[in-house]
């Protein structure tokens, strides 16, 4: 019996960190040189937010994936800033003669990465191939967002690699 005990005793401790562990995996680091080492692909403005730009960035591991056609693989990084969009005096958010809307102040920094066995802890409605996500201040400090939208949102995505982007992350520019 005082085996028992103590083995428990012992087993509890370790088992509780290695979860934590597991968890603290998981939590993405802002990649601070982003804009120096991973390709711009895309600006546009943001689809259901009638006030944002999204700029669109991808490592190499993920960029050299979408140009050859092949699914991203683990170690692949994406990193969205958005941009609230500039607004006249009245509120109203200005565009360009393009019909498009003009960034103004960087308002938050989304990152995703790709790993094999992080979508284990989350239901089968929130799965996304592996991805997780985290929300950057401008300062890169980490928001500790909830990122559930974010999966709601990525989830029904499966044949573009769980993302909105992937055609323009494989074109040539």
């Amino acid at each position: 019996m005082t085996r028992r005990f103590a083995f428990a005793a012992f087993a509890l401790p370790a088992a509780l960190a290695l979860g934590a562990a597991a968890l603290e995996d998981r939590s993405l680091a802002f990649p601070a040189d982003y804009r120096t080492s991973f390709s711009n692909y895309l600006i546009s403005d943001r689809l259901g937010q009638e006030d944002q730009i999204m700029n669109f960035w991808a490592n190499d591991i993920a960029r050299t994936a979408a140009q050859a056609g092949e699914p991203l693989p683990d170690g692949s990084v994406l990193v969205a800033e958005i941009y609230k969009a500039r607004k006249d005096e009245s509120g109203e958010v200005i565009e360009s003669q393009l019909g498009r809307r003009i960034p103004g102040e960087l308002s938050v920094i989304l990152v995703m990465e790709r790993k094999s066995g992080w979508e284990d802890q989350y239901p089968d409605d929130l799965k996304v191939g592996g991805w997780e996500f985290e929300a950057f201040s401008p300062a890169g400090e980490n928001l500790n967002r909830d990122t559930t939208a974010c999966r709601e949102c990525h989830q029904p995505l499966a044949d573009t690699e769980y993302t909105w982007s992937y055609p323009h992350m494989a074109g040539l520019n």
